[in-house]
């Protein structure tokens, strides 16, 4: 009898489901209170955020060539007129959109697969750590993951109706999404050329004609956006220079041994961001990577939905091989939920040629491992989250404010006046502060360059001690050419450790401070 029960339990899919759901929300609610600094990338776009209101968003370019939805950008805005200016003010939209996605991926996922897929593909969601980490982050890749399950909804929910109300709402449905989601452009042409395809195919002409209702509502909403808003955010030419130059278009064709290799580099780099797999064991690779090419096959079995989901990858490589959309990390954030449903249905095929129980569980083990330790990692070691992704530059400035004494000046050099101006708005401080300015491409050599940084250090006449913040990890600027000015850049220089050099002249420097990215040098001057 009690064996009976315990079976009962094990296959009840409601309890599997609420405990995916309590376990997903809760590690997103932990990260979100655990509240890390904001890191770079939160920093350049929460500075328009704090500083713009609600109409110079959407007609003022943003800080730092940032780009962002108008519905993000306003939706934000709105969080910090009511909460304030905070960490979980900037991030709490991200956050609603990161428990809404586990909710609406269930009949998503269960659409496309079953039940037990549903379930496997509800792990994958809550604990993948990239997934996790947008959830509580400031910028807009998980909305736009949101965004992907909405319009994957609406589609299964309004695609085989006929009435004129239930278009029109389809319509309008999607054209919403798109003022919260660039990418949201990708999936909806690709279901609207997906699905239009297979009515040409089933000769459906009355469907095909009806449908073109919502396909015209979401053109014309992409057209407004556009041309209202999108185009003053598209990309600019340094940013197009950035991601070509780190190889994060898709090469098309493939002209060289190397570009080759970027697909299979990518495939792999996919595994681990944005689905969260990868962990040290790295031959554990091969059971979600043969599950996704297995579940692309058994997809093409059911030619409509194969059509729906294989599109929006049509148009998102369409878009890169034309320079126009960078894949790296989370640029694959809002295409996530396809993958993994691909990727489940392949495992759904796989569990069914076993009889074993055992061998199923112990698939399914192997497969979710790296999702498993890595969540338990970052849990333990929450500062660490994500790697390179983490910042310190709150806690940099409270260490500056805990010991500030009369007679102090601190001096921000150039490479760290994003996170402090930020950070300035949204932990006060009280402290004297001098803004050090960026003469690099004002200078031929170092010397000159410090020459003219002298113009800062007269700031520190009078005074007793200088607090030195400079980051170590983030040494351009946004818009600077790659690689310049060379004399700055060049193997072997390092203008801050010299800088340094030239202010341990003007008395002791103490390390106080020595975080992955922002550092801090006290320097006890000399009486002068």
């Amino acid at each position: 009898m009690v064996l009976k029960m315990k079976r009962t339990l094990f296959y009840n899919y409601k309890i599997w489901f609420i405990l995916l759901l309590i376990v997903g929300i809760v590690l997103r609610l932990y990260h979100f209170f655990y509240n890390r600094s904001l890191w770079m990338d939160e920093i350049y776009l929460s500075s328009s955020l704090i500083r713009m209101n609600y109409h110079e968003l959407a007609t003022q370019p943003l800080d730092y060539q940032q780009k962002a939805p108008i519905g993000f950008l306003w939706t934000v805005r709105f969080f910090i007129d009511i909460f304030g200016v905070s960490e979980q003010a900037l991030r709490l939209f991200s956050l609603i959109c990161g428990i809404l996605s586990l909710f609406l991926f269930i009949p998503v996922c269960r659409y496309f697969s079953d039940e037990k897929g549903a379930l496997l593909g509800l792990g994958i969601l809550a604990f993948s750590t990239p997934l996790v980490f947008h959830a509580v982050e400031v910028k807009q890749y998980q909305v736009e993951l949101l965004a992907t399950l909405v319009v994957l909804y609406s589609y299964i929910k309004f695609h085989e109706r006929n009435t004129y109300a239930d278009l029109l709402q389809w319509g309008f449905i999607g054209a919403l999404v798109l003022w919260f989601s660039y990418s949201a452009v990708f999936v909806l042409a690709g279901i609207a050329t997906g699905l239009s395809f297979y009515r040409i195919i089933k000769k459906d002409w009355e469907l095909f004609f009806k449908q073109c209702i919502p396909f015209l509502i979401w053109f014309l909403s992409f057209g407004m956006n556009y041309l209202y808003f999108t185009h003053k955010h598209a990309e600019s030419k340094w940013i197009v220079e950035w991601f070509d130059f780190y190889k994060n278009f898709m090469p098309v064709p493939p002209h060289s041994l190397e570009d080759l290799k970027w697909y299979a580099l990518n495939l792999y780099r996919l595994f681990d961001y944005p689905l969260g797999f990868l962990w040290n064991v790295k031959w554990l690779l091969v059971l979600p990577l043969g599950f996704l090419f297995l579940g692309l096959g058994l997809l093409y079995q059911c030619r409509q939905n194969f059509l729906i989901l294989c599109f929006p990858f049509f148009f998102m490589f369409l878009a890169s091989a034309l320079k126009l959309y960078p894949l790296t990390e989370r640029f694959w954030v809002f295409i996530s939920p396809i993958l993994i449903v691909i990727l489940v249905r392949g495992y759904l095929w796989l569990m069914d040629c076993f009889n074993s129980l055992v061998l199923k569980i112990l698939f399914t083990l192997l497969l979710c491992s790296g999702l498993f330790i890595n969540t338990i990692k970052y849990v333990l070691y929450p500062k660490d989250f994500l790697g390179h992704k983490r910042s310190f530059q709150r806690e940099a400035l409270a260490t500056v404010a805990e010991k500030f004494q009369n007679g102090d000046v601190v001096y921000i050099y150039w490479n760290d006046l994003p996170g402090y101006k930020v950070y300035h708005k949204i932990h006060p401080d009280h402290f004297t502060t001098i803004e050090g300015k960026d003469y690099r491409f004002l200078s031929k050599d170092y010397l000159s360059y410090l020459n003219l940084l002298k113009s800062d250090f007269d700031g520190f006449k009078g005074k007793r001690r200088v607090w030195f913040l400079y980051n170590d990890y983030y040494k351009t600027d946004i818009g600077d050419p790659i690689g310049e000015p060379a004399w700055y850049y060049e193997k072997g220089a390092d203008p801050v450790l010299k800088l340094l050099k030239h202010l341990s002249t003007m008395g002791k420097p103490q390390e106080v401070f020595n975080s992955f990215d922002v550092k801090i040098f006290l320097i006890t001057l000399k009486n002068r």
